[in-house]
């Protein structure tokens, strides 16, 4: 349970504005922890946050732990690439641009 953060949940939604963030989250949770009068765990905002990033949601089980989890992320993120373009033909305004 978190009791030292002062965002809420409805900030947390708004947060990833930028379209070149990717997001990945770990649910890691105890619905025992929040007795019988349960809790939210966060873990709708987590994944509309993934969604809007491209990233991806994980939630910690006995058959997928932490350690697989950080595998799969490991090995993801060791994949991941970007490509650029930059034309040696200057233009005065923003406009598509076809290969001869």
């Amino acid at each position: 349970m978190d009791l030292g953060s002062y965002g809420t949940l409805q900030d947390a939604a708004e947060a990833p504005s930028a379209p070149t963030t990717l997001i990945y989250s770990i649910l890691y949770s105890d619905p025992g922890a929040y007795g019988v009068f349960g809790g939210r765990d966060g873990k709708r905002v987590l994944q509309r946050n993934v969604e809007r990033s491209g990233g991806g949601f994980f939630e910690v089980s006995k058959e997928q732990t932490v350690d697989r989890i950080f595998d799969i992320l490991q090995e993801e993120l060791r994949n991941q690439y970007n490509l650029g373009y930059v034309s040696d033909k200057p233009i005065a305004i923003s406009e598509f641009r076809t290969s001869n």
